[in-house]
């Protein structure tokens, strides 16, 4: 019994031990109160010291890839500007020496001319071929005189350009008309009237086809001098032949 009764003290001492300090708290206090908020963040601090050089790091070197394959080609792109002209080169060198061309023949080249006078002293028929049938240079050789014209008209034989020209004398008036066979208009007609003596001339150049006729011929109201000292002259030649 006596056990059973310290066993009991004992715990209510202990009991008191514990509940005292609490009592006494709520003896000099109040009790505590909810936590304040927290204050605001504070200045950012100084930097520090600068701190020592660190050791060099492990040296190393990039590594290159093996060679790609090569890709398509590309569609070609659009023409550039053109660019300004360049500067002129330097002279080339001199070609060589040519060959000895050949001693000009006048047989071999083309040639077609006649220059005739008229030598006789009747009156030329009007709207009909004037006929020149007199040598200008009779002392030539033959194969300078040139072609001889039938009834006044000259027939060409060799296509080319040629030039044709006439020379009259008359008294008061004259009219006169390049003709061609082909063309009944004439190809050229000049004309001309003075008080007393006068003389005229005129002058072409034709492209002739073989076979093409040119002839001088008056019209009416013509007044040529028929007198034997005075010469009616018609001269043609080719320029050049274009077959």
């Amino acid at each position: 019994m006596a056990l059973r009764w310290l066993s009991c003290s004992t715990a209510w001492l202990l009991l008191l031990a514990c509940i005292l300090p609490v009592d006494a708290q709520s003896c000099n206090g109040g009790i505590p109160g909810i936590p304040g908020i927290p204050g605001t963040h504070g200045p950012n601090g100084k930097d520090g010291l600068k701190g020592a050089k660190g050791d060099p790091g492990e040296a190393s070197q990039p590594l290159r890839g093996q060679k790609g394959v090569q890709g398509l080609r590309g569609p070609p792109g659009r023409f550039g500007i053109k660019g300004d002209v360049g500067l002129p080169g330097p002279a080339g060198n001199q070609g060589w020496k040519g060959e000895k061309g050949r001693p000009f023949n006048p047989s071999n080249k083309q040639k077609s001319i006649f220059s005739m006078k008229r030598g006789t002293s009747n009156l030329p028929e009007f709207n009909t071929a004037i006929r020149f049938n007199s040598e200008i240079l009779p002392e030539l050789e033959s194969q300078f005189q040139g072609e001889t014209l039938v009834n006044g008209t000259f027939e060409c034989t060799i296509k080319g350009v040629y030039f044709f020209s006439y020379h009259v004398s008359a008294k008061t008036r004259v009219c006169l008309k390049l003709m061609k066979a082909s063309e009944s208009n004439g190809l050229m007609m000049m004309c001309d009237h003075a008080d007393g003596f006068l003389v005229t001339s005129g002058s072409t150049v034709l492209e002739l086809e073989p076979g093409d006729q040119i002839f001088v011929e008056p019209v009416k109201y013509n007044s040529l001098v028929t007198q034997s000292s005075t010469s009616h002259t018609f001269t043609g030649f080719m320029i050049f032949p274009t077959a």
